[in-house]
């Protein structure tokens, strides 16, 4: 009895998957073709080339500036010893760590000043497309709830047609949880989950054949 219910069950599952999976495919095929996709495809990718330029700009740039501070940094320390070589031991020590923390000063700074840069960069490369990119996903999420909402006018009999003959009791709040759909359900059957452990309660479920089931893949 319960094999043969469990196969009505899957069989039920392999009929709805069949029509959902052709409409995904379908869906999928349209997106693809729509200008709209291949335009919003074209600014993310602008997007992350201009990240990947301002990175390497980043690096050349405080490579540039590092390199020259530091530069700057041995000069002052060769002049700070050179100085210092004609007074005495307190001062030369004085005199060292003033130029070292200098030094370490101007390589902090055009390390800074290489990131400053660096951002300046990227937000003049991305503001030339990052409107329309905005413009371009608000139109398509305009599109795709249009191209959805007639299954939010699906009289709420049919829905309860679909629901009683496809999905499996155990999966159908976990449904309300995931599907878009059915989100203004989760009110109504709030009140009908309840929590029942024990010891032994994954075994009884086990043997009773409602053990929660894991794969809502088929519906989606």
């Amino acid at each position: 009895m319960g094999t043969a219910s469990s196969r009505g069950r899957d069989e039920m599952a392999s009929g709805a998957a069949e029509p959902m999976a052709k409409r995904q495919k379908v869906d999928e095929a349209e997106e693809e073709e729509d200008p709209l996709v291949r335009r919003r495809e074209e600014l993310v990718l602008m997007d992350a080339n201009a990240r990947a330029n301002a990175r390497a700009k980043r690096r050349e740039v405080e490579e540039g500036l590092v390199r020259e501070a530091e530069e700057k940094a041995e000069r002052l320390e060769r002049e700070a010893n050179r100085e210092a070589s004609s007074c005495e031991e307190s001062k030369r020590k004085r005199l060292r760590r003033k130029a070292k923390k200098k030094g370490k000063r101007m390589v902090r700074e055009a390390k800074e000043r290489a990131i400053l840069e660096s951002d300046r960069t990227l937000s003049e490369a991305r503001l030339s497309f990052g409107q329309e990119l905005r413009s371009v996903c608000a139109e398509l999420e305009a599109k795709n709830e249009d191209r959805l909402s007639h299954f939010r006018r699906l009289p709420s009999e049919l829905w309860k047609k679909i629901v009683d003959e496809h999905l499996h009791h155990n999966d159908l709040f976990a449904l309300t949880m995931t599907c878009r759909f059915f989100r203004e359900k989760q009110k109504d059957l709030g009140w009908k989950v309840e929590t029942n452990w024990n010891e032994y309660r994954l075994i009884d479920l086990l043997e009773s054949g409602r053990m929660v089931s894991h794969s809502l893949g088929w519906f989606q």
